[in-house]
């Protein structure tokens, strides 16, 4: 009896290295999240079939399942119930507000699987993820930089995006290429980064768009500025390598944000949970200020100019044009809110129960140092994206950012890690001819 004990103690370990088998590696779901509209667009284009929004969401809609099935073991009572208060104020919301966008769910629904997902992983396996995201968006980038037709040719990005509903069939494309509206500068606008090279090409790559390329290039800042994995040089390679993003893409919002990042990390208010809540919320008043002292009454809010402070004038002008029933998700915005973050968020869960889930965010207990820094870079990253669009809610972008942040509050030990990985060696060795089995009828 007492030679038993030892046994069962140690039974826990061995059953937790085979759910944590796949931690120390690469998160195929995080880099199906980025690469599936590749993939359709290419399907679209070769005419296997006519991919419109439906085989598309259909497509998001099965990754999403996938990351709920690895992580619904570990969904806490206490979400459940949040999510259950949430599901009913917005179908009572939905109602009242027909247009309200229940899409706002998937959103979240993306952030917080995956950063489950991040939490059964190590942060080796969000370095690796983020090398095999990087190689492949360089390797297609590249390709299509260099060779534009070519990639037109193979990627019908205009095409997909017409099929998929985002582009009018109506709209005239004064590129005279195959690639995304955004993805070439106006004759009245130039590059901001090496237009005598690049001439007014942004580069799009796997994400099909140059603005998420911008988005994965702050993602990588954040992640470098947060974590200190293998040598300097390599650290100082992958910063390289996230800068030549927003270079390639062209991606003002996104060079900003990194610069901003940079500023944030060499102060100590980073580690301050009531700066992490407050630079969204700051901001957004910021905004409306701007909107208040540029009110043009009786005039629905509109992008006047189609730049970077146009896009903050108009965020800001809509806001201060709503009255409360739109700060409570109770009455459809007046305006589209799809370009500009703050009022698409807000209008479609309400002011409350968007500070409810940032305080959420802000809160939640962070294990690492990694952690408390990857927090205040994605307030950050929040704070200014969401003044000009919601593409940081897009899976493109997202399912990384929110595994990554995951794995800086991993819950997997180094030991548990070894463990796994031994494990799944074993595992592997076992499945050789000679070792199948020692069966009499194997051996005759």
């Amino acid at each position: 009896m007492l030679a038993a004990a030892p046994a069962r103690a140690s039974a826990p370990p061995v059953t937790r290295a085979l759910a944590l088998s796949r931690a120390d590696g690469v998160s195929w779901l995080v880099v199906a999240g980025a690469v599936f509209n590749l993939v359709l667009c290419f399907i679209n284009t070769r005419h296997v079939i006519t991919v419109h929004s439906s085989e598309i969401a259909l497509c998001e809609l099965g990754i999403i399942f996938l990351a709920f099935l690895e992580v619904r073991n570990t969904i806490s009572p206490a979400v459940v119930r949040i999510t259950a208060v949430m599901l009913c104020f917005e179908i009572g919301a939905k109602f009242i507000n027909p247009r309200l966008d229940l899409k706002i769910l998937h959103d979240l629904a993306i952030a917080y699987l995956f950063y489950q997902l991040g939490t059964r992983s190590t942060l080796r396996s969000g370095e690796r993820t983020l090398w095999v995201l990087m190689a492949m968006i360089l390797f297609i980038g590249f390709f299509e930089l260099l060779f534009t037709n070519l990639f037109g040719t193979v990627f019908d990005v205009w095409t997909y995006y017409v099929n998929k509903g985002v582009i009018s069939t109506s709209t005239v494309n004064y590129s005279n290429t195959n690639l995304f509206i955004s993805g070439n500068r106006g004759a009245a606008a130039s590059r901001t980064f090496f237009q005598s090279i690049f001439g007014s090409h942004r580069v799009s790559s796997l994400f099909l768009e140059p603005d998420s390329l911008g988005n994965f290039s702050a993602i990588g800042f954040a992640w470098c500025l947060s974590t200190s994995l293998g040598s300097r040089l390599r650290h100082a390679f992958l910063f390289f390598l996230s800068a030549l993003c927003f270079v390639l893409a062209d991606s003002r919002f996104a060079s900003g944000c990194a610069m901003a990042m940079i500023l944030l990390r060499m102060t100590p208010l980073y580690r301050s949970r009531f700066v992490v809540f407050l630079m969204p919320v700051t901001v957004m008043m910021g905004l409306m200020l701007q909107g208040a002292n540029h009110e043009m009454p009786g005039i629905l809010p509109s992008i006047i100019g189609d730049d970077f402070s146009g896009r903050l004038l108009f965020s800001g002008r809509l806001l201060d044009y709503w009255n409360l029933p739109q700060w409570f998700a109770m009455a459809p915005s007046q305006v589209y809110t799809a370009d500009t973050g703050y009022a698409y968020i807000t209008n479609n869960l309400g002011l409350p129960l968007t500070l409810f889930l940032l305080g959420l965010f802000t809160m939640h207990p962070a294990r690492t140092e990694a952690a408390v820094s990857m927090k205040a870079m994605i307030s950050l990253y929040f704070a200014t994206s969401l003044c000009i669009g919601a593409s940081v809610f897009t899976i493109k972008t997202s399912a990384l950012l929110w595994f990554l942040y995951g794995t800086t509050n991993s819950v997997v030990t180094p030991t548990d890690a070894l463990v796994a990985t031994t494990d799944m060696v074993e595992r592997v060795k076992s499945l050789r001819p000679g070792r199948l089995s020692t069966l009499p009828e194997h051996n005759a």
